[in-house]
């Protein structure tokens, strides 16, 4: 027998509700399922019945009713305790309750489950005033329920629009569907839509109601605006938890107890000595803690052949692993350092940073919240966090050293434990070997153990040789895994994939996996990922010492050439790391030729990819490389690589004295093509940094060599990159001629899209504002038919500023927005700048003085940076128009903003709207 209160009140046999004496009875069973277990007084149920109004024989009459209720429930055949008279009033015992069951499936976290005990509003059907307060109640805190569990479908990636359109519809003023709405939009890259969805829940509520939206709705635009990844998604980056784990009983306690009491641990010892195997487990039993993710870095601090992560990339990996991708990382370490304590803050995490160098490593990756908890691994002991529990790890005690033997083995010890120094790591790799010869005794291993003396001196415990282990697991492969075994020691990458080892060895990639796959079964290698290999560190020192000079040389010119050759662009993606240190291996080892071309490759997808960082490191290494090779060719096309990576990090100045490098090496080798092309990129760096003559010279330059070479392409960048400078300086006829000539010259569909982007607001310049609406429209059309975000971005910048010229500051706000959402996503500085002021022109426009003050202090931030002299003074003078709008002292931001321009030649008060750039 099934009793309902979510929807219309029942009592329910065999899938048929009971026939009821009435509304009266009806509102008595209510009530006494409301108060379900519990006694519910006579006059309670008395005024549920009449409201305030009852009869003199009102109780006689709730006794009457009661009692007939009970005999209908137990000749359906419940029980004769169903319903019982108790002191003041009656108890319902409901064997089957649909509100009990929906409040215990959420207990479990089941809400689809306890969703679908509903069958309708609460109390359905039933009219009393006294109840309908907690009928209310119960419709909340459905669709609280109806909240998580949408929260949740969304963090996990489900796709919930169509249910949270429709329940943006049914309750227009919830905020948090309006929210979750939003979420699952941006979600799906639907940033425009889930925009929108925030747009007019403010006007409903603006309008309807009076009032803003709250803080956390408000919060959500803002990094949707920003395109910010999703958060709150729980996520775990620990590795794989060894199933036999022993021992370290105390040292586990006192981890456990220290993080749970809101401490660091920083735990050190020796190499092998189990450091990061006692971490991960602890890690995982502290799970459950930590909702909100656990991360893993290893900083490889003692990895051989490797330098210490730098705190940049450490950053880097962390942020990433919470979704911040990498186009929207700032430059430098503080910078990066407060985005990690930020995106950190208030949130339940469990942060492991493994295989620590330093406290200089360290100190920029400690979060800023006590929320987050951390715990540190290292060779040495580590002072750089101020009241972290220290746990010092020695080699294991023979009674928990001879059980984790037995357990890996699964045969008892004999003394092998101790030969191996009760050191973790040898006693597995020797338990590993005894595993894979089942004809050999725990005896004859001791025995083999004993007889070895060639062994790793800091693998040396109290006298005792342990790194004999290793060499009895390289003795017993075969010849061919023998030789891979010792040619990976010289791979000088992080890991190593199928492929590039079947390159270093000389052999077939089936024959090569098969030898990896040997190597992986005697615990000679490690495989973090699917098809990704890699050494423990001390067994890569083992592989480095065996390697032989007569057969690496040639297998590592076998593996760069295999790197230089490159492959698609998920081939990059996954082999990022290791280019980045085989270009410098290449380049150490002077293998100049392959440096500079896996550099010039390699830049390129890093540049794609948003890693800058490497971008600039990789591009210089290449440029190192050129130089010794002497070729002109060579070493100007990788001038034009360091160039560009200079112009993508926002280091304009050092970008400037690269690209003039570049122009001296192509004049003198006579290259005519390459002159223009380098004339060109000077010519717009002159232009950033705010020196327009110097600009138009190397633009006019330009376009006489270009006219020499007769290249169209390269003679339209020019003459657009003219027009933008002669529009700056006001010189509109000659801008628009410019500017008509570039859309003329192009025959690249992206170089059109952006010389009539040029020609469009030098359009709205003139007041020719159809003309230009219908330029920058089909810009942007273009563009976005060609998936050409750049292209699309530009566009929609000029044709937002097109717009302010008009006066039409909604529509601007909107195309500026776009544009900001993508060029954050291409962390692209120099563009983001002149989107982020276009920005704020347009909320000021709109009377969002504090909405377009945050704008112009981003603009200002970033231009500042990177030395954007023009939109450094557009920004200055929008921040001063906004404090003033909204009543405060604005002198000292108004003449900032004139000294920049009158610096730069320029008028402020004939810069309304001031854009600058290169196409």
């Amino acid at each position: 027998m099934e009793f309902r209160v979510l929807g219309p009140v029942q009592c329910r046999d065999g899938g048929r509700p009971l026939k009821l004496a009435g509304p009266r009875q009806e509102r008595i069973l209510a009530a006494l399922l409301l108060g379900a277990d519990r006694v519910v007084s006579v006059s309670r149920l008395v005024d549920v019945v009449w409201d305030e109004d009852p009869p003199a024989t009102a109780t006689r009459q709730i006794r009457n009713l009661t009692t007939a209720l009970k005999r209908t429930l137990v000749a359906e055949g419940a029980g004769e305790d169903v319903l019982t008279a108790e002191g003041p009033g009656f108890v319902l015992r409901p064997p089957s309750f649909d509100l009990r069951s929906f409040e215990e499936h959420v207990s479990r976290g089941e809400f689809r489950e306890a969703l679908a005990c509903w069958h309708g509003p609460a109390l359905s059907g039933v009219d009393s005033a006294v109840l309908r307060g907690e009928a209310d109640e119960l419709d909340e805190r459905r669709l609280s329920v109806v909240e998580r569990c949408l929260d949740e479908e969304i963090s996990a990636g489900e796709d919930s629009v169509a249910e949270l359109t429709a329940l943006v519809a049914e309750h227009p003023f919830r905020e948090a569907f309006a929210g979750l709405l939003m979420r699952a939009l941006h979600q799906q890259g639907r940033q425009a839509d889930a925009l929108n969805v925030y747009r007019r829940t403010q006007t409903r509520l603006v309008d309807e109601l009076g009032i803003d939206p709250g803080p956390k709705l408000r919060e959500l635009y803002e990094r949707i605006l920003r395109d910010e990844p999703e958060y709150g998604k729980a996520r775990c980056f620990l590795p794989y938890d060894v199933p036999d784990f022993t021992g370290r009983e105390g040292e586990i306690r006192r981890l456990l107890d220290a993080v749970r009491l809101g401490r660091p641990v920083v735990v050190d010892g020796m190499a092998g000595v189990g450091k990061t195997t006692l971490a991960v487990h602890a890690a995982h039993r502290l799970a459950a803690d930590f909702p909100d993710g656990q991360l893993f870095v290893d900083l490889h601090g003692h990895s051989p052949a490797r330098e210490p992560l730098p705190p940049e990339a450490a950053l880097e990996a962390l942020l990433g692993q919470l979704d911040v991708p990498a186009s929207r990382l700032p430059g430098g370490v503080d910078r990066r350092a407060a985005l990690w304590r930020t995106t950190t803050a208030g949130r339940s995490l469990l942060v492991v940073l493994d295989n620590a160098a330093s406290a200089e490593q360290l100190r920029p990756l400690l979060p800023g919240s006590a929320t987050v908890a951390l715990v540190v691994t290292g060779r040495r002991r580590l002072a750089a966090i101020d009241g972290a529990a220290s746990i010092s790890l020695d080699v294991l005690p023979d009674e928990q050293a001879g059980a984790l033997f037995a357990a890996a083995s699964g045969r008892p010890d004999a003394g092998v434990a101790a030969l191996c120094g009760n050191l973790p790591l040898a006693i597995r790799i020797a338990a590993a070997r005894l595993q894979h010869r089942p004809h050999w005794t725990v005896h004859t291993l001791a025995e083999r153990l004993g007889s070895e003396h060639d062994r790793l001196a800091e693998l040396k415990v109290a006298g005792r040789d342990v790194a004999a282990a290793f060499t009895l697991s390289y003795q017993d492969l075969d010849a061919a895994a023998q030789r891979m075994f010792r040619l990976l020691g010289r791979n000088p990458g992080t890991d190593i994939g199928v492929p590039a080892a079947a390159a270093l060895a000389g052999v077939g990639e089936p024959e090569a996996e098969r030898l990896l796959e040997e190597l992986l079964d005697a615990h000679l290698l490690t495989q973090r990922a699917l098809g990704r290999y890699s050494f423990h560190d001390l067994i890569a020192e083992h592989a480095r010492t065996a390697a032989r000079d007569e057969e690496a040389v040639p297998a590592v010119g076998r593996l760069l050439d295999h790197y230089r050759d490159g492959h698609g662009e998920g081939w990059y993606v996954t082999e990022r790391a290791n280019l980045v240190a085989v270009t410098r291996h290449a380049l150490d080892t002077g293998h100049d030729d392959h440096a500079w071309r896996i550099a010039e490759k390699t830049a390129e997808h890093l540049r794609e990819s948003g890693h800058l960082d490497e971008m600039l490191a990789v591009a210089r290494t290449g440029v190192t490389a050129a130089r010794r090779i002497g070729d002109p060719d060579t070493l100007q096309r990788s001038l034009a690589s360091l160039t560009l990576a200079f112009w993508e990090n926002g280091r304009l100045a050092e970008g400037m004295r690269c690209a003039l490098e570049r122009l001296d090496v192509v004049r003198e080798s006579g290259d005519r093509g390459a002159e223009a092309i380098a004339l060109s990129r000077a010519g717009a760096l002159h232009g950033m940094l705010g020196h327009f003559p110097e600009a138009i010279r190397f633009y006019r330059d330009g376009l006489a060599v270009a006219d020499e070479t007769a290249d169209p392409e390269t003679a339209a960048t020019l003459w657009g990159n003219l027009s933008n400078v002669q529009e700056i300086l006001g010189l509109l006829d000659d801008a628009l001629a410019s500017a008509r000539r570039s859309v003329a010259l192009r025959a690249d569909p992206r170089g059109t899209v952006l010389s009539a982007a040029q020609l469009g607001l030098v359009l709205a310049r003139h007041g020719r504002f159809e003309e230009a609406f219908e330029v920058t429209g089909r810009s942007i059309a273009s563009a976005r038919d060609l998936g050409y975000l750049f292209g699309e971005a530009w566009s929609l910048i000029d044709h937002t500023d097109a717009l302010l010229l008009a006066h039409r500051p909604r529509e601007a706000r909107e195309h500026a927005e776009r544009a900001c959402a993508i060029l954050t996503r291409l962390n692209h500085p120099l563009l983001l700048t002149m989107a982020a002021n276009s920005l704020g022109t347009a909320w000021l426009a709109l009377g969002e003085a504090s909405a377009g003050l945050d704008r112009h202090r981003l603009a200002l931030e970033t231009a500042r940076r990177i030395g954007y002299r023009l939109q450094e003074a557009r920004a200055l003078a929008g921040i001063g128009q906004a404090r003033a709008a909204l009543g405060e002292e604005v002198d000292a931001d108004f003449r900032a903003a004139r000294e920049h321009y009158r610096a730069m030649g320029l008028s402020a008060g004939s810069l309304k709207v001031v854009t600058s750039g290169t196409r």
